[in-house]
């Protein structure tokens, strides 16, 4: 081979991977571009299940905070009642003035 040739063949390639470069951008720019209109129209169609979702997760909440409240009560209420109890033997105890 010549340096003609040669020439000729690298002026080939060099065309070559501009068109090769050209279509991968305008491949890779479609892809983004449908990549994005169907994040916009998902995004739209998935607005009231998660809204939903958001709803029955404060349900829950709601929920579990009575359940924890109500049993959390149970050892305040005992601990408040043996406490009058307590107070109430010790004043019975002492006598009604406070003189044993």
């Amino acid at each position: 081979m010549d340096a003609q040739t040669l020439t000729i063949w690298t002026a080939v390639a060099a065309i070559v991977i501009i068109i090769q470069l050209f279509i991968l951008v305008l491949a890779v720019g479609i892809g983004l571009g449908f990549g994005w209109w169907y994040l916009r129209k998902g995004r739209r169609a998935l607005g009231l299940p998660f809204l939903y979702a958001q709803v029955y997760a404060l349900r829950v909440q709601h929920a579990t905070n009575q359940v924890s409240d109500i049993v959390a009560s149970v050892p305040i209420m005992l601990h408040a009642a043996a406490e009058q109890l307590k107070t109430t033997t010790q004043v019975l105890a002492r006598g009604r003035n406070g003189t044993s």
